[in-house]
């Protein structure tokens, strides 16, 4: 996982999600759209995917289900990448 972890922020990627093990497709379908649903309503990347986990917690509360996700590098919402774009030099 590290390595792959690693991959993906040397390509540019500020924020990595990813599962843990093998999750079911329908749970993880669940999972993601809550935690978009949290993105577009302007919460930070890691909090709307803890949020997104308590919801699904809620109705599968077996951890198996909603423990393996996490959310590494910022935490920053998206609104702000887009209204505070970078500035080339």
């Amino acid at each position: 996982m590290y390595g792959l972890r690693r991959a993906f922020v040397v390509a540019g990627a500020e924020t990595v999600v990813m599962s843990l093990w093998k999750v079911n497709d329908e749970t993880t379908s669940t999972l993601m759209e809550a935690y978009y649903r949290n993105l577009l309503a302007g919460q930070g990347r890691a909090s709307a995917l803890r949020e997104a986990m308590r919801w699904l917690r809620a109705i599968k509360p077996h951890p198996h289900h909603w423990a393996p996700f996490i959310a590494l590098g910022q935490d920053a919402p998206l609104r702000q990448l887009i209204s505070n774009p970078k500035v080339l030099p």
